[in-house]
């Protein structure tokens, strides 16, 4: 039997699971203008401007690995928590059970 704060870190995993979509689509979109930057580099970008549009997509590569970091360290953080709540639920529904029974 689990308790009434199942829902908590049932809530918990949806945040885990929107936080892993959303991190999936923002790497998907930097990916693309990273690309796009890159293969205007030479053609419709030069000297200067190319130079610029080289070190922002270095820029966005550099952003895109810090930012997968900080959402995994995040994911971790939120599992753990959903982990501490279920425990603790768990432990209030046998202790809940065992003093009815």
């Amino acid at each position: 039997m689990t308790g009434h704060m199942s829902l908590h870190y049932a809530g918990v995993d949806t945040a885990i699971n929107d936080l892993d979509a959303h991190s999936k689509t923002m790497h998907a979109q930097m990916e693309d203008l990273k690309e796009y930057l890159r293969s205007k580099i030479g053609v419709e970008l030069i000297g200067a401007f190319s130079a610029a549009a080289d070190t922002l997509a270095t820029q966005l590569e550099s952003s895109d690995k810090a930012m997968t970091g900080k959402i995994e360290n995040a994911k971790v953080a939120l599992t753990e928590i959903r982990d501490a709540i279920h425990d603790a639920d768990m432990r209030a529904s046998t202790h809940f059970d065992h003093v009815k029974g």
